[in-house]
């Protein structure tokens, strides 16, 4: 089983950006985009999924949607953010080596924009 772990910071005032809806797509080699988890992050501004992944899923990429908008209700600037990735090992868990989307970089995207 493979852990998805996410934390989004609202690098503007400091806060945890909770209620943000994420998306996480599955693109398969021929382009095609399924939804693969869709949920919301928590009070802390997390999302955590467990994920048992096939071989098949382990040869798909992956793309994180953050839809930004109605978080940022007062300036609509940035309607969502995308960050792509993969998850080539079925196995990985929550470790220094898990599927961890970096909330620096989800800072320093919005802050670029924002500010």
């Amino acid at each position: 089983m493979a852990t998805l772990s996410s934390h989004l910071l609202n690098s503007v005032n400091g806060t945890h950006a909770s209620g943000v809806k994420v998306i996480i797509n599955q693109i398969n080699s021929s382009g095609e985009k399924v939804i693969f988890f869709e949920s919301e992050t928590d009070n802390g501004g997390r999302i955590l999924k467990d994920f048992d992944l096939s071989t098949n899923d382990c040869n798909c990429d992956y793309e994180m949607v953050c839809k930004t908008a109605d978080y940022f209700s007062e300036k609509k600037i940035v309607s969502e953010i995308i960050i792509k990735f993969r998850m080539e090992d079925p196995k990985k868990k929550i470790s220094p080596t898990n599927y961890y989307i970096p909330k620096w970089l989800l800072n320093l995207v919005v802050s670029i924009i924002i500010k």
